[in-house]
């Protein structure tokens, strides 16, 4: 009688911490699946030069008074702005962040633009976006150039940008430029 005791009350202290037990298991699993899931991501930023702690796209960043900022930035500096529309899961917004930190393309785009990073990384804050810039965002990357008076000048809703992963940093440069001296976007691969 006394082992059935025993066990009677061993699996009583069980069945009122159950939810405690499973809690422990649950926290756990949820801990290493996060793990899990940290160094996929720091794996996958690693490729593009970024860690979690320098994505490019801020989550946080309200886009339209980014783009205000900018804007006041490049009058005052006598620079055009460059917003670029992207999201930090998408490998072409990363690969044309990369190539815009070579140090030549980097030179290039300091003398000439104000930068602005706006993340549309989901449908609410393309949409969020969309309504406070009014405005389409219907591919990624997209960039969108204003004249240091704060004019549009020209933009890649057609998608010259698009396909960023194919494009070396010279390509980029060569996009700039055009841009530039131009006032207008041409793909990085039908430029002559």
């Amino acid at each position: 009688m006394r082992t059935t005791g025993l066990i009677s009350h061993v699996l009583a202290a069980v069945r009122a911490r159950l939810w405690v037990y499973v809690g422990a298991v649950a926290l756990v699993g949820v801990a290493v699946l996060a793990l899990e899931q940290s160094s996929e991501d720091t794996v996958f930023y690693k490729s593009w030069g970024f860690d979690a702690t320098n994505l490019p796209y801020k989550a946080d960043v309200d886009a339209r008074m980014a783009v205000e900022a900018g804007k006041a930035r490049a009058a005052e500096n006598g620079k055009m702005l460059m917003v670029t529309f992207g999201a930090n899961w998408c490998p072409d917004c990363l690969t044309l962040q990369k190539n815009l930190r070579d140090p030549e393309t980097h030179a290039y785009a300091e003398r000439n633009f104000e930068m602005v990073n706006i993340d549309v990384g989901d449908s609410a804050k393309s949409a969020r976006v969309e309504r406070d810039l009014d405005m389409t965002v219907n591919t990624i990357p997209l960039a969108m150039f204003y004249s240091s008076e704060g004019e549009p000048i020209c933009d890649t809703q057609r998608g010259e940008l698009k396909p960023s992963r194919h494009y070396s940093s010279r390509e980029i440069l060569g996009f700039l430029r055009e841009v530039v001296d131009y006032r207008r976007a041409v793909s990085p691969d039908q430029r002559q």
